[in-house]
């Protein structure tokens, strides 16, 4: 059985709709669970990387299911459903207000994530998007109130650029060659010889599985709303977005 299909994974080439912003598609049921079932392709993002997963329905002739969890195990994506399907194939659907979120929030973190390094050579080592809010660990840091502004400030005036934001891949060695220590590359697997980029105009270059807006102007506006110590030299900064 081949792994499934990831429909939002593929380079963004101006598809009409754009992978990330596809909403809808159809699928065959290759394998079933006692609660989940396998698609040979699927939107559905499995939750990962700091982002959580997507939730929506996957509907037939005549019924329909929610999908309550997506994971990945091994290529295939398993969507967690509250029933099981009884056809061979479905027409999913995303909770569009959901994904766009975390779009917005996970091209707004790569954005922080970028500036804090060049200008503070801070990495960032952990990080979790949700919703309404989230949160960047960076390393090694000791901001201050003035430092938290400026990032603030500087994230809102990059957004204001309005610049492109790109899904391509790239070989290996020629990302190690770019990103310095901007990502912690050692966490994808050395068998990975191409990586999905996500480049935020001039703002920042880095490797991702995420979702990602078209343009950082989507984001609205970054808003700052704490900072704390989390021992070791790494500060948690904690922010919102608000409409643009």
């Amino acid at each position: 059985m081949m792994a499934t299909r990831v429909l939002y994974m593929e380079e963004r080439r101006g598809q009409d709709p754009d992978p990330n912003y596809a909403r809808e598609f159809d699928a065959r049921i290759v394998e079933r669970g006692p609660d989940f079932v396998v698609l040979d392709q699927t939107l559905f993002y499995a939750e990962g990387g700091g982002q959580p997963d997507d939730t929506g329905s996957l509907r037939w002739t005549d019924g329909e299911a929610r999908v309550l969890r997506v994971t990945k195990e091994k290529g295939f994506v398993k969507h967690h459903v509250d029933r099981m399907p009884n056809a061979d194939s479905v027409h999913g659907v995303i909770d569009w207000n959901r994904r766009y979120k975390h779009m917005r929030m996970h091209t707004s973190q790569h954005l922080m994530s970028g500036l804090v390094f060049r200008k503070y050579a801070a990495r960032t080592v952990g990080n979790q998007i949700h919703m309404d809010y989230s949160r960047v660990d960076f390393q090694p840091a000791n901001f201050t109130t003035d430092d938290l502004k400026r990032i603030e400030d500087e994230c809102n005036g990059v957004v204001a650029s309005a610049q492109d934001v790109r899904i391509f891949e790239e070989d290996r060695v020629v990302v190690q060659n770019k990103i310095e220590d901007r990502a912690l590359l050692d966490l994808i697997p050395q068998s990975v010889r191409r990586l999905r980029i996500i480049q935020i105009g001039t703002a920042d270059y880095c490797p991702c599985g995420g979702t990602h807006l078209k343009n950082i102007s989507e984001i609205g506006r970054v808003r700052i709303l704490e900072k704390r110590s989390k021992g070791k030299e790494t500060d948690r900064v904690v922010y919102e977005l608000l409409p643009a």
